[in-house]
């Protein structure tokens, strides 16, 4: 199966349904009584901005909104509000890819390191701003960093298992289009 075939387009975009209903899924599991002392990283943000930083073809923006939408209803939180920004920093990373391509891990790291600090600071201002109960800044900030030391993490696993590479100058996808 080549990297830019229709059919593995489709897989890979089911394979981020299914990788995102996984995550949902162990979230959701109670896998102890008592609360949490360390705060969980976001990792539905981390897959979506490292696959949209890698083959943005594979996360196309109303997927990403649904299945952000999708977990907003279901971890309690106001719907869409975090979808949305999720989906604003998205894109905002998709655009840079193309100039991200060239340069090392590092600066692609710091660029998601970046969207994921806007996102959940913009999203615990709004929280405040509207006098909704939300969780300590101690724990955001416990998330945001536990978020961004996963991103690695979630590259090398795309990497291994599923062989998600940057396209390469000249690359063409499924559509004849320059990636």
């Amino acid at each position: 199966m080549t990297e830019n075939s229709l059919m593995r387009l489709w897989f890979m975009r089911a394979m981020f349904v299914v990788l995102s209903g996984a995550v949902i899924f162990v979230h959701l599991v109670p896998l102890q009584t008592t609360p949490a002392r360390w705060p969980t990283p976001d990792l539905l943000l981390v897959l979506g901005f490292a696959w949209a930083l890698r083959r943005g073809e594979f996360v196309p923006p109303a997927l990403f909104a649904l299945v952000m939408l999708f977990a907003d209803l279901i971890f309690d939180r106001p719907p869409g509000l975090y979808a949305a920004l999720a989906l604003i920093a998205l894109e905002m990373l998709k655009a840079r890819a193309g100039k991200l391509r060239d340069m090392p891990f590092t600066v692609e790291w710091a660029s998601a390191g970046m969207a994921i600090i806007a996102v959940i600071l913009l999203y615990r201002l709004i929280l405040a701003t509207l006098i909704i109960e939300h969780f300590s800044f101690a724990l955001a900030l416990g998330q945001t960093v536990l978020t961004i030391l996963c991103y690695p993490v979630v590259i090398g696993f795309s990497y291994v298992f599923f062989r998600l590479t940057k396209p390469v100058l000249g690359e063409v996808n499924a559509l004849g289009q320059r990636l």
